[in-house]
């Protein structure tokens, strides 16, 4: 019997969030790459209890990066273990970028997003924010601001301008996070600093 990891999207956020949903769905549909979490299945009903959704994914049975970062319940990852995540989840960043017919901005690189598996190999995943980059000589595309904040790039909040550049810094983001095994945002940091 396999496992699989289920996310149930039903009331409240989500219900506005089908276009998002759709997103993930068709997205995931189509790639295949061992840097992104597979998607194995989904279902949609409205019914009487409202909206319900539903993605099926293969199993990640170390859970997320920021889990292991950030949970005094797990372990420290071991440095090494560290920069290889890093260096295998910047492969699947640069399949999105580089690898498809299309450029693909991902737009919410963080470390929950980085799901880890039995051998602590990363997989990206959510992709609902992921969207389509600039055509041809364009060096952007324009968009309502979205994302998590903090992990946001400052020239996109400021100007709705979308590139992987945004991406890249997200990256960056995680990566402090890695190696300072803090927060990008803390709310009860010491005053001295």
């Amino acid at each position: 019997m396999a496992l699989a990891g289920c996310k149930s999207l039903g009331r409240g956020i989500w219900e506005c969030g089908h276009k998002e949903w759709l997103a993930e769905v068709q997205f995931l549909g189509v790639v295949n790459h061992p840097n992104l979490v597979k998607l194995l299945g989904y279902c949609s009903v409205d019914g009487e209890r409202g909206i319900q959704r539903l993605l099926v994914y293969e199993y990640m049975p170390n859970r997320s990066l920021e889990d292991h970062l950030f949970s005094r319940a797990l372990n420290p990852l071991p440095w090494i273990t560290r920069l290889q995540i890093m260096l295998v989840a910047a492969q699947g960043l640069a399949y999105l970028h580089e690898g498809l017919e299309v450029q693909v901005i991902y737009q919410d690189f963080k470390s929950s997003n980085v799901l880890l598996d039995e051998d602590f190999k990363p997989k990206l995943s959510d992709f609902r924010l992921a969207r389509e980059g600039p055509k041809g000589d364009r060096t952007h595309v324009s968009t309502a601001v979205v994302g998590t904040y903090g992990y946001a790039a400052p020239e996109y909040v400021e100007t709705g301008h979308l590139s992987i550049h945004s991406d890249l810094w997200s990256f960056g983001v995680v990566l402090y996070e890695i190696l300072t095994g803090r927060r990008v945002l803390e709310r009860h940091r010491p005053t001295a600093e």
